[in-house]
């Protein structure tokens, strides 16, 4: 999710906490138990400190440790040590609770998005992503405010455990169309090596990825039907320059975000480019994430990008500027 959908949810989660007596009961407690919640509520994204080190090292790690199971009590603990000394005497142990509720109800709603989470690590490095809600979810964020717009007329903590009942009943509605979407896919495209389902924001309809040992097809499913709109084929003329542009750092980090990746290469007048796709986001054929490596024709010279390439105008500048040493992105 986005970080204003982590911080709306920080704020119901610090409303729903007004159903705790310990809290509801002691102004002073509440209004630290609403902070920690908000804070709370983003504490898996403060991963963005990676950005310090370079586009691709945030690729390789958001979403990462920082959403693992051992991270999120000590995402709880830290939140609370940090929020409690500027609220005295106020329970620990409610402020801790709450503010670790925020935190575990982050890393479950990015579950079910498109990115996932490597929430297994340290024992696996597995991508978990059920494919479930979009990145910004206009029905989440409704019910948040629909909550919100109650305040003055009913109790918060009931009206809002009212609202997360109604928010996990959606979410399983979401998950469970998706499982059998797929599942529909998969009896009638036999032959796919894997199908990939991209939720949009319209209720039962998705962007969809069906992989087979030749091609990749795109499209959209909605109301039972599925159009497909473009395909890719897998045909790679230069499969040493694909290996050897795995061992570019910027790649690396690139590939290590997602398995839903694909390397093209172009032949120009001075040399090579690898451009490595990652096809759960596109926008009609074109893919705006993407790890691009630049290889002269003597294989002396490499320069690579990682990043979101936003139009067809900046995509073109970003290869000139990879084939000019000199000139920086």
């Amino acid at each position: 999710m986005d970080t204003f959908s982590h911080i709306v949810m920080g704020l119901g989660i610090g409303a729903l906490a007004q159903i705790d007596p310990a809290v509801s009961n002691d102004p002073v407690l509440s209004q630290a138990v609403i902070i920690g919640a908000v804070i709370g509520s983003n504490a898996p994204d403060f991963d963005l400190i990676y950005r310090l080190k370079g586009k691709g090292s945030y690729f390789r790690n958001h979403r990462s440790y920082s959403h693992s199971l051992p991270a999120l009590p000590l995402w709880g603990i830290v939140v609370s040590g940090f929020t409690a000394p500027f609220f005295p005497d106020s329970s620990f142990f409610h402020l801790f609770l709450w503010t670790f509720l925020a935190v575990i109800l982050h890393v479950f709603f990015d579950l079910f998005n498109v990115h996932g989470t490597q929430m297994l690590l340290p024992f696996s490095r597995k991508w978990l992503a059920f494919d479930a809600i979009p990145l910004l979810d206009p029905y989440l964020l409704t019910l948040h405010f629909l909550g919100f717009s109650l305040l003055p007329f009913f109790q918060i903590g009931q009206t809002f455990l009212v609202l997360y009942a109604f928010m996990f009943l959606y979410l399983s509605i979401r998950t469970l169309s998706t499982v059998f979407t797929k599942k529909y896919l998969q009896d009638h495209f036999r032959n796919a090596i894997r199908i990939k389902l991209i939720p949009r924001m319209v209720l039962f309809k998705w962007d969809v990825i069906i992989e087979t040992k030749e091609d990749f097809l795109f499209g959209i499913f909605f109301e039972n039907s599925l159009t497909i709109e473009h395909t890719l084929s897998k045909k790679i003329d230069h499969p040493e320059l694909i290996l050897d542009s795995r061992n570019d750092q910027s790649v690396s980090d690139f590939l290590a975000s997602t398995s839903f990746i694909y390397p093209f290469v172009h032949e120009c007048k001075n040399g090579y480019f690898i451009d490595w796709r990652d096809l759960r986001f596109r926008t009609h054929k074109f893919f705006p994430y993407r790890a691009i490596l630049f290889i002269s024709s003597d294989h002396k010279s490499k320069k690579g990008y990682v990043g979101r390439i936003n139009s067809l105008k900046q995509y073109k500048k970003v290869l000139r500027s990879l084939k000019n040493t000199n000139t920086s992105i």
